[in-house]
């Protein structure tokens, strides 16, 4: 299986970053291959440009630059090739961080995610399996506070693969990452190797 970990964390050391090598190790180890697009060491363009988005002519969606910029293509090569779209990032003011929200924006283009033309799921995507895991301050132990981490999902896992093909395997949250201590962030750790190695096995 080829895995595409898209990673979206600008520290170098933090446990975003423990849980990207945790997991490319678990998959590499079940004899799975591992693509890593670390958006902030790429200096990834975030910004989605004017002629570059779409709009409407002649009740139609068309965009100025027919062809999507040269840097959009790779990315969109990556999720080509890959079967397992894995994504790993911290949840910033109830949503993704502004570097993946604009990966997203400009990689997750209307006629090659989706389509507004027809309802039937994009090939490029069906088939596909998805994989998230975030971390987040907010406590995870109340009624509120799993009802917000709901509403997070439904904007960020589900609306990034609504009908377009893609199984959604798991979308694991971690939260009060600020205040846990050592072990409490080693067994975040230990969980997610489990998670993983599950998945590793089980595709």
């Amino acid at each position: 299986m080829k895995v595409l970990i898209v990673y979206c964390h600008p520290r170098k050391e933090s446990l975003n970053r423990a849980i990207l090598d945790t997991s490319t190790k678990t998959f590499e180890k079940n004899g799975h291959s591992v693509e890593v697009r670390d958006l902030y060491s790429m200096k990834f363009n975030p910004i989605l440009e004017g002629d570059d988005a779409i709009h409407i002519e002649n009740h139609k969606f068309v965009r100025v630059n027919e062809s999507f910029p040269e840097d959009v293509q790779i990315e969109m090569q990556h999720i080509l090739d890959a079967d397992l779209l894995m994504y790993i990032y911290p949840i910033w003011w109830n949503g993704f961080p502004a570097m993946l929200k604009g990966y997203v924006e400009r990689v997750f283009q209307h006629g090659f995610a989706y389509s507004f033309e027809s309802d039937e799921p994009q090939k490029n995507f069906s088939g596909k399996k998805a994989l998230f895991v975030h971390t987040t301050g907010q406590p995870q132990d109340t009624p509120e506070a799993k009802q917000l981490t709901e509403r997070i999902k439904s904007v960020t896992s589900e609306w990034m693969f609504n009908s377009n093909g893609v199984e959604v395997l798991d979308h694991m949250v971690y939260g009060r990452v600020p205040y846990l201590d050592e072990d409490e962030l080693k067994s975040i750790l230990i969980d997610v190797e489990q998670k993983i190695d599950k998945i590793g096995k089980a595709n």
